[in-house]
């Protein structure tokens, strides 16, 4: 019998504002590290109450940050007219290019060293 390889489904887990709250303070107070708070409420990894720490530190943990997930992130641009809507693109276009030639050289690079990741 063969080894089937596959993808491994993940689960995604909605935390409130409030749990993360309460981790971030207890592991400010000291009553314990990433992961042992991580394992006593039933984390994943210790990783998910470092960034919370993090992100209270730069004020970041809030309401409107908290649940991102199938919100639009990006800005939508408003044009005066189409000779500023061109010249926008225009930039735009030649910026994608650069960095997409950028990427064509770092993956040709990895192939090289036999480092395929695609």
């Amino acid at each position: 019998m063969g080894l089937i390889y596959g993808w491994k489904r993940q689960k995604y887990e909605y935390q409130s504002l409030e749990f993360k709250i309460k981790l971030v303070t207890l592991y400010l107070e000291g009553k314990g590290g990433y992961r042992t708070l991580a394992k006593e409420y039933g984390l994943k990894s210790g990783r998910q109450i470092r960034d919370w720490v993090k992100k209270y530190k730069n004020g970041e943990l809030t309401e409107e940050n908290s649940d991102r997930r199938g919100k639009c992130t990006f800005i939508k641009k408003t044009f005066k007219n189409t000779d500023e809507k061109n010249e926008y693109l225009k930039i735009e276009n030649e910026y994608l290019k650069k960095n997409c030639f950028q990427w064509e050289n770092q993956r040709s690079s990895l192939q090289i060293y036999g480092h395929q990741r695609i």
